[in-house]
C-alpha cells in the first residue's frame, strides 16, 4: 500500500500546532494580532518548506540534522505539558513523574507513525476547535469590549515570541512530509491561527490586560468563567483537555521525524519490506 498524507489528515496535524500554544501564552492587548501574525508566517513559511520537502529527504544527512533540530521542540512540549499539569491539577505529583508518563504516551503513539498520527489528529482538532468556540459563545455576556486594544509598539516583539515557539515544530513537519501537502499546511496553520487570535481575543476582553497579567495560564483560568451550573463547574478543565491532546498529537508527529532515519517509513515504526512494497 502506498504511503500517504491525505490533504484534509495533514491540515488537521499542522492546525494542532497553534492550538498547543494557547494553555501556556499570556494575553495582552496585543496577543490577538500577534497570534494571527505569527501563524500566517508559519504557513507562509510552511508552505514553501513543503515544496522543498520531497529534495530535502534525498539526504540522509539532511535527515539526521532534521531529526536532531525536531528535539528542541519535543521536549520543551513535554517539559511545559508536565508543568501545567504540576502547576493546576497534579500538585501532589513529583514533577518527574508527569513528563514520564507524557513521555511514554508521545513514544507509543509516535510508533504508529506520521500517517497514523495525522489521521488521529483530524478528530483531535475538530474536537478542540468545538471546544474553543464554545468556551467563546459561553461567555460572551461578560465580556467588555473597553478592553480591546489597538496594534501597538509591542506588537513585533510578541509575534516574534509566539513565532520562536510555532516555528521550529511546523518547519520540522513541514519538511519530513512524504509528499508535496503545501496547501494543507498553510491551510491548517492558518485555521489554528485564527481559532489561537479568537481565544486570546475573547481572555483579552473577559479578564483584561492588567488581571490576566498576574495569572500564569490566562486562557485556562478565563475558560473557568464558562461554567454551566453544577455538571460543568470547572470550565477550564473541559477546556484544558483537548488542548493538552492537540500537543501530545503534536509531541508524537514530531517524535515520528526523530524516528525517521531509523524507521524509513512513514507508516509504522517498524515496517516490514514486504509491506514497503
Amino acid at each position: 500500500m502506498r504511503e500517504r498524507l491525505f490533504p484534509r489528515w495533514g491540515a488537521a496535524l499542522f492546525a494542532l500546532l497553534p492550538l498547543s500554544e494557547i494553555l501556556y501564552t499570556p494575553a495582552t492587548g496585543q496577543t490577538v494580532y500577534a497570534a494571527a501574525l505569527a501563524s500566517l508566517i508559519c504557513a507562509l513559511v510552511c508552505a514553501g518548506g513543503a515544496r522543498l520537502a520531497p529534495a530535502w529527504q534525498r539526504s540522509h544527512v539532511l535527515q539526521w540534522l532534521l531529526a536532531l533540530f525536531s528535539l528542541w521542540p519535543i521536549v520543551t512540549s513535554l517539559a511545559r505539558m508536565g508543568l501545567f499539569l504540576h502547576n493546576t491539577v497534579f500538585s501532589t505529583r513529583p514533577l518527574w513523574s508527569l513528563i514520564l508518563i507524557l513521555t511514554v504516551c508521545t513514544l507509543l503513539a509516535a510508533t504508529a507513525g506520521l500517517n497514523r498520527c495525522a489521521m488521529w489528529a483530524l478528530p483531535i482538532a475538530w474536537l478542540a476547535g468545538a471546544v474553543i468556540l464554545l468556551s467563546g459563545v459561553l461567555t460572551v455576556s461578560q465580556m467588555q469590549p473597553a478592553h480591546w486594544h489597538m496594534p501597538g509598539s509591542a506588537l513585533p516583539r510578541e509575534t516574534g515570541q509566539i513565532l520562536l515557539r510555532l516555528l521550529p515544530a511546523a518547519l520540522a513537519l513541514s519538511l519530513s512530509l512524504p509528499e508535496r501537502l503545501s496547501g494543507a499546511a498553510a491551510r491548517g496553520l492558518s485555521a489554528g491561527g485564527a481559532l489561537f487570535a479568537l481565544i486570546a481575543l475573547r481572555t483579552t476582553l473577559l479578564l483584561g490586560t492588567h488581571t490576566a497579567a498576574l495569572l500564569p495560564y490566562p486562557n485556562f483560568s478565563a475558560a473557568g468563567l464558562a461554567a454551566i451550573g453544577d455538571f460543568a463547574r470547572h470550565g477550564e478543565v473541559f477546556f484544558a483537555v483537548p488542548l493538552l491532546l492537540c500537543e501530545l498529537g503534536r509531541c508524537a508527529a514530531l517524535s515520528c521525524v526523530l524516528l525517521l532515519p531509523f524507521s524509513h517509513s512513514y507508516g509504522v515504526l517498524r515496517l516490514s519490506r514486504r509491506a514497503k512494497q
